[in-house]
């Protein structure tokens, strides 16, 4: 069976010419380096950045450690220097899907150090389903459809994605060392010039190299180091567990211990437990390029995780971009050829978001970055007047959503201007507001990042008025959407008809009162004032 990721024709690729073709790992980089690759068909959305992650990571050590000057341009160059990062292996081993030989490491497969490890290999994955992070077991049609369809390439991406993005997943099963918490996620964030795979992964692939010595100098990693964590023996103790000093920065980690094999013509897995992590507890302060990093310790000492229930809205994202309580990911930085450039960039940000016991969905956002707005992300000074302005436009949002949650809620009570009161048993008006604050976040949200950038490119002088109209000028301002939810909530709730007339006098006495009090919004009111 076709079996080497470096020779043989296994992943599947949708070309720029409208032609699905099968190709090895070396002329995937050369179609990606053309920019030929229009989707890998095999790919689901959850893998998307443990794939892209893999390929730069991959592309970026094994052009280091060739001393080239950058990407080859032909397949067989590729895999000349793919095969010179695993040089111990003259059967390229540590390419192959499935090695009988247990001792030898196979594709994001380690080996054991004795033939009697075998024995630990007790749990049987007869689809690439079993091996993914992401929990399935409601997502029935996607389950089938890959268990009976699974080819080479399905392994492949179930292989990368658990091994260098899982979390802790009960005993004898720990997660990746780029990552918080067992229960934490690994989050990417990234500019890019196109949305094209070729093209981000060419850009993110010089910015590894571009910025390694700023990795080497900010943590404690070896220039000599572990690059691919699969190619070293590894039983699961605790003996074995590797150092982050004896790491490259851009290693490649592996989290469990599995091993492929053939079942007739097609594949299967077992997996064995490991009583240690692979990776000693770094808390996730490995320098991983794409994910912001805590600066704010949890009561455990932990730096806490990125993504939770806030997921990836406008105030995750500006915390990942420019908050001063999270350091912003290398990749995020300008590389040397777009330091001057006046073209657009796109934000890429993804992540899937864990809780205990299972995954709470995958998030995905790509935003347009305006040339000044770019130029901004490298420069210490322009990222803290991005970041002011944007934590000033998130205090501003957070008023408005207060007043219409407080107007809200009154329409709910019946006019009671003290909505904390309701019946037992039932919600309470509060959390009847909930659904509407969330209507007006949602819609800010779609455009957060679009005005931001308006105010900021702006002159100075002009800031001011394009900050005002934004919040209000009668149509789409923040207190325009508001106002025009609260009149949409009147007709909602359902009120005896004694009630009516006052719930809404109330409400919109609520609304219309705090607006230009001093907890909420009066410099949209000065300027009518003065005249």
């Amino acid at each position: 069976m076709k079996n080497s990721i470096l020779e043989d024709p296994l992943i599947r690729i949708s070309t720029s010419n409208g032609s699905l073709v099968r190709v090895s790992l070396p002329a995937v980089y050369t179609a990606l380096m053309r920019d030929e690759v229009d989707a890998f068909p095999a790919l689901r959305p959850h893998q998307r950045h443990a794939w892209h992650a893999f390929l730069v990571q991959l592309g970026a050590l094994a052009i280091h450690r060739a001393g080239v000057d950058g990407p080859p341009d032909n397949a067989d160059e590729w895999r000349r220097i793919l095969r010179g990062l695993t040089l111990g292996f003259p059967d390229d081993a540590p390419w192959q899907l499935v090695v009988e030989d247990n001792t030898k490491p196979a594709f994001m497969q380690p080996s054991a150090r004795s033939d009697d490890r075998l024995k630990d290999y007790k749990t049987s994955v007869s689809t690439p389903d079993g091996l993914d992070m992401l929990v399935l077991s409601k997502n029935h049609d996607i389950k089938s459809a890959v268990a009976v369809q699974a080819e080479a390439d399905d392994w492949i991406f179930a292989l990368v994605t658990l091994q260098t993005m899982e979390g802790y997943a009960g005993r004898g099963n720990y997660g990746i060392s780029r990552m918080p918490s067992g229960y934490g996620n690994r989050p990417a964030f990234s500019v890019t010039p196109s949305e094209r795979h070729g093209l981000h992964i060419r850009r993110d692939v010089e910015g590894l190299l571009e910025h390694r010595q700023s990795l080497l100098a900010e943590y404690p990693m070896s220039h000599t180091g572990i690059g691919l964590v699969w190619i070293i023996p590894w039983d699961g103790t605790k003996a074995e567990a590797l150092l982050l000093t004896s790491l490259d920065p851009f290693y490649i980690e592996i989290c469990r211990r599995i091993r492929l094999q053939y079942q007739g013509e097609e594949f299967k897995a077992t997996r064995a437990n490991s009583s240690f992590r692979r990776i000693s507890d770094v808390k996730g302060l490995t320098g991983d390029p794409w994910a912001p990093t805590s600066r704010v310790l949890n009561k455990q000492g932990t730096p806490t995780a990125f993504l939770g229930p806030r997921k990836l809205g406008y105030g995750r994202v500006v915390d990942g971009l420019i908050s001063p309580n999270w350091g912003q990911p290398f990749l995020l930085r300008p590389v040397r050829s777009e330091r001057e450039s006046l073209g657009t960039m796109r934000l890429v940000a993804r992540g899937m978001v864990r809780g205990e016991g299972g995954t709470e969905g995958y998030h995905e956002r790509i935003i347009p970055l305006k040339p000044k707005t770019m130029q901004a992300l490298g420069r210490a000074r322009g990222a803290q007047e991005l970041g002011e302005i944007a934590k000033d436009r998130i205090t501003q949002i957070g008023i408005v959503q207060s007043i219409l949650r407080h107007a809200v809620a009154t329409l709910a009570a019946h006019g009671n201007s003290d909505p904390k009161m309701h019946r037992n048993g039932n919600p309470s008006p509060n959390d009847l507001a909930r659904p509407w604050v969330a209507q007006l976040d949602a819609v800010v949200d779609s455009s957060f990042f679009e005005d931001l950038q308006t105010e900021f490119e702006a002159d100075p002088s002009e800031r001011k008025d394009i900050r005002n109209r934004w919040l209000m000028n009668g149509q789409d301002g923040v207190v325009d959407l508001a106002r025009n939810i609260l009149f949409r909530a009147e007709g909602a709730f359902p009120c005896p008809a004694i009630y009516r007339y006052r719930a809404r006098a109330n409400a919109k006495s609520v609304f219309e009162g705090r607006l230009p009090g001093p907890k909420g919004l009066p410099i949209l009111f000065d300027k009518a004032e003065e005249e």
